[in-house]
């Protein structure tokens, strides 16, 4: 079983201020965040920030090849389990890994029964006696070509950035947040003997200075983000990867396949870039501040940075119950004031349109439960409230189901995946539309981010307000819900509206902190 260490600091911890003191113990490509940053959370369970230190392993999926980066002394774990598994006979470029230089393993094939596999066996090599949810497992991302690997569905969009279709990392140590109190888990004894000498004395190490920076932790600004603001410049302009008119375009075209009675309703995105001038961790900073979500995250790897503020869950399991809470219906902006806040609220309330887009996402999830739960178990507790956020009011419900014994947990979260909210209805035609209209893949966007423990359970959010920074370069994407009656302009405004936050920062001046 797990080695468990309980710390408690003399005032509440901050997850990513923590997060930025554990990357100087750690180094930036070794630390991954889950940060809930803003607490709507009632559910005891998911009410924590995960931290990841020190990765063991890593997968990547692109192009239906899987690279598995095994640190080494288990790599030969590994290689013994695949031993008999297809290898492929041309494997894609795969991106560099804090893990390793190059796999230990490359496999051909569907990636779901491979993770699976993986699950399985290193819940074997740590033990799972007296399990705490996600105390051990995979911290990583799905992004939204991943519903390849369930649906036959065209590929003619351009791959401009070649990102990983999925990127899950396994960490020698997780780390819990709630208010005071920090849990640091590690891998037990009969794991760490795989390990080379040095990456033991490492691991040693590390919970060592982990528990020491509980222990002495203030509420003071970390020096690594005041030296990332030393180093951040202030942004240039961004700039929309599709014209006005041609995202105007593409919604008079979804309208006519909804008007034809090929679809209800669908997403149509567009992809907005600029110059990474302004430092990731600076923009994340800021990000947290003006749009704080329940469902921030930030994750760094050698080639790329992946962080954003996401408001709404898209999979989630304990113990085999299981929910899904979508998000559609927008206001207009918020209010100057209180009461122009409430005659918001109440004019979502009241929008036909909007609730008509709602309640046919509501009936997405509870298909997509249906098909890997328990029959007569989906049911709806929470249904058409508004949440506010920094820039708008969103419409939410809550749908939840028991799922069946012989569901995996990796089939659920495709099953289940990508949420209609990023899609449309019926999922599968209006994903081929967003085929058609859309030239260059979405990436990360759209698709799923959070934690997959050795027992099944799962805590993901959907990757929206995001930014993914590679190559130099900061990029945005956001979408509109295209129904019969859409108006273009109003949907491209929609866009920006989402964006706000995401634009206003970095767009913004820099301002130097005092």
């Amino acid at each position: 079983m797990l080695n468990e260490t309980v710390r408690v600091a003399k005032v509440d911890i901050d997850p990513f201020y923590f997060y930025l003191q554990c990357v100087r113990q750690a180094g930036d490509h070794d630390v991954y965040l889950l940060d809930a940053a803003k607490d709507r959370e009632t559910d005891t369970r998911y009410q924590l920030s995960i931290l990841g230190l020190m990765p063991l392993l890593e997968v990547q999926v692109k192009d239906g090849c899987t690279a598995i980066y095994v640190r080494h002394g288990l790599d030969r774990v590994v290689q013994e389990v695949f031993a008999a598994a297809p290898r492929p006979a041309q494997a894609p470029m795969f991106r560099p890994s804090s893990v390793g230089m190059e796999p230990s393993v490359l496999l051909a094939g569907d990636p779901i029964p491979i993770l699976e596999q993986l699950r399985q066996t290193l819940r074997g090599m740590v033990g799972t006696e007296n399990w705490e949810p996600f105390s051990s497992g995979f911290l990583g991302y799905l992004g939204y070509d991943a519903v390849h690997y369930l649906e036959k569905l065209p590929k003619t969009t351009v791959d401009d950035r070649q990102l990983p279709d999925i990127r899950l990392q396994f960490h020698a140590l997780t780390v819990h947040l709630r208010g005071h109190e920090a849990k640091i888990f590690s891998i037990p004894n009969q794991m760490i003997q795989y390990l080379t000498g040095a990456d033991a004395s490492r691991l040693e190490s590390l919970v060592k200075n982990v528990s020491r920076l509980v222990d002495v932790y203030t509420a003071d600004e970390p020096e690594l983000l005041a030296s990332a603001r030393d180093q951040s410049q202030s942004p240039t302009d961004i700039i929309d990867d599709v014209a006005p008119q041609t995202y105007m375009d593409n919604v008079n075209r979804a309208r006519e396949y909804i008007r034809a009675g090929d679809i209800f309703q669908v997403v149509v995105s567009k992809r907005m870039r600029t110059e990474a001038r302004l430092h990731p961790y600076v923009a994340y900073d800021q990000l947290r501040k003006l749009n704080p979500s329940p469902y921030m995250f930030m994750t760094e790897y050698p080639d790329m940075r992946l962080f954003g503020a996401s408001p709404e869950v898209q999979f989630r399991t304990v113990d085999g119950s299981a929910e899904m809470k979508p998000i559609a219906g927008t206001s207009r902006g918020r209010g100057q004031t209180p009461e122009e806040d409430a005659e918001l609220m109440n004019r979502l309330l009241a929008d036909e349109k909007e609730r008509a887009e709602h309640v046919m996402l509501v009936d997405l999830c509870r298909n997509d439960l249906g098909r890997i739960s328990v029959i007569g178990s989906v049911h709806v507790p929470q249904f058409i409230v508004v949440e506010p956020y920094s820039h708008l009011f969103h419409l939410v419900s809550l749908v939840r189901s028991r799922l069946r014994d012989d569901v995996s947990v990796f089939y659920a979260l495709l099953a289940t995946f990508p949420a209609g909210t990023l899609s449309g209805a019926p999922k599968i035609r209006a994903m081929e539309i967003i085929d058609e209209l859309e030239t260059l893949r979405r990436g990360p966007y759209g698709g799923l981010i959070g934690m997959v423990d050795l027992e099944s359970n799962a805590n993901t959010a959907i990757i929206i307000r995001s930014i993914v920074e590679t190559e130099g370069q900061y990029y945005i994407q956001v979408g509109a819900g295209i129904v019969a009656d859409s108006d273009p302009s109003t949907e491209w405004q929609e866009c920006h509206r989402k964006a706000g936050a995401l634009v206003d920062i970095l767009s913004r001046p820099l301002t130097v902190q005092k």
